[in-house]
């Protein structure tokens, strides 16, 4: 179960529809290498298809529902049809974290008798949120997430909060069989929360280990030593991983340089930037850009 997720933390979710709707799929249907910043959800209506992530391979078939996380890099193919509806969102933690990427959870699951009717109320309350097209390679589909995000805060209050209840149904079903993620993001979560938070708040600053130590009011030192035993990394080390991580993102999502990306993660030294990225995700920035279709 999902003991480390508290219900102040769960309250405080950030959780935002970016996309739904029916589609019927074809042989079209069939990428390779897919990596998306928002998570996707599947229900399976008819038909049949196959998609692979986490060293496994799903068989899609009618009554499952289907979760990838963000950042999850997938295959799917289709050999003849597939009547699904699938639903993009996002659903981050105040510390910025993906809940599911603090999460190990299954991601098939059979849907519930109600899931048809929440897929079809969370349409009818954004009938506009559709993809632009279904190939992630192209320009349109790649910046989609970013435009539907920033347009969300101005969405109807009511039919806003109707919309995160249903999503909310639809995830409980993974929830329930959720285990904590042994992770760093995980670890750090449920021992040094306000330093996730502060971090956060602040990535676009520079942020020495006395920072980080002076917000659980420690020596930095002694600070430094129980990060390092609890998370196994170094706090700076998992500073670096997090703005690394969210360059990630903007590279996926916007069409800033790299030098103004590297300017938004905090890290004014843009060569520095890439060799840093280009060791911990083991291609450059740019090559991630380019590579990488969602």
């Amino acid at each position: 179960m999902i003991s480390a997720l508290n219900h102040e933390l769960l309250n405080a979710l950030d959780l935002r529809v970016l996309a739904v709707q029916r589609t019927v799929a074809g042989r079209w249907w069939n990428f390779r290498h897919v990596i998306s910043p928002f998570s996707r959800l599947w229900l399976i209506l008819g038909g049949q298809a196959v998609v692979r992530h986490h060293g496994r391979k799903f068989i899609l078939r009618p009554g499952q529902l289907h979760l990838v996380p963000p950042f999850t890099v997938h295959d799917c193919s289709c050999s003849r049809q597939l009547d699904h509806y699938h639903l993009h969102f996002i659903a981050r933690m105040p510390t910025g974290i993906d809940l599911f990427s603090l999460l190990d959870c299954e991601h098939q699951i059979k849907s519930s008798t109600e899931a048809l009717a929440l897929f079809k109320r969370i349409e009818a309350i954004y009938p506009e949120r559709k993809l632009p097209c279904f190939d992630p390679s192209r320009e349109e589909y790649k910046r989609f997430p970013a435009l539907t995000e920033s347009g969300t805060p101005a969405d109807d209050a009511l039919n806003g909060f109707e919309a995160r209840g249903a999503l909310s149904l639809l995830l409980t079903q993974f929830l329930k069989s959720a285990r904590n993620h042994e992770g760093v993001h995980a670890r750090v979560t449920r021992q040094f929360l306000a330093v996730q938070e502060f971090i956060h708040a602040n990535m676009r600053q520079k942020i020495a280990l006395a920072d980080l130590a002076e917000v659980v009011e420690l020596h930095p030192t002694y600070f430094s030593d129980q990060f390092k035993k609890v998370v196994g990394v170094r706090p700076l080390d998992y500073l670096m991983r997090r703005r690394i991580e969210r360059a990630q993102y903007l590279l996926l999502t916007s069409h800033a340089s790299v030098k103004e990306i590297a300017d938004a993660v905090g890290i004014a030294d843009a060569a520095y930037f890439s060799r840093v990225f280009t060791r911990l995700c083991r291609v450059a920035p740019s090559a991630y850009r380019a590579t990488h279709a969602a």
